[in-house]
């Protein structure tokens, strides 16, 4: 997280865990995932965490209660890449992402009202990498 207090991880099992870095035990074990977990992130502000999976699906999550707060299906093949808006751009709503994947196209997403916002596609394969600065 990035207050350096909580860790998630997101695996092939197609779960996202949040952890007790005390003592290297799961806090919250997610089970929404239906394929491989392959990104994740916290939000600038350590209020959600999200993650995709190898169906294109992207889910944001609560931390503190393991519970999903949203399900996007994100892209018709994985997601190779997000990356949070950053807070300083949006007045600290931490609300935006940016989804890159092999179906070629990148995605600005809203996670509080499930839209897309924006698609910048032009790239001749797969997107590989996303960074919002």
């Amino acid at each position: 997280s990035p207050d350096g207090r909580n860790l998630a991880s997101g695996g092939g099992d197609t779960t996202v865990r949040f952890w007790d870095v005390n003592t290297s035990t799961p806090k919250h074990t997610c089970t929404a995932h239906r394929d491989h977990v392959l990104c994740t992130a916290w939000s600038p502000d350590g209020k959600r965490f999200a993650s995709s999976d190898k169906r294109g699906t992207l889910i944001t999550w609560d931390p503190m209660t393991g519970k999903a707060i949203s399900t996007i299906k994100a892209h018709g093949k994985w997601i190779t890449s997000m990356c949070w808006e950053p807070m300083h751009k949006n007045g600290g709503k931490c609300e935006r992402i940016v989804t890159a994947s092999k179906d070629g196209l990148a995605k600005v997403w809203n996670v509080r009202t499930r839209r897309c916002e924006a698609t910048m596609s032009g790239h001749a394969d797969s997107v590989e990498a996303v960074k919002w600065g």
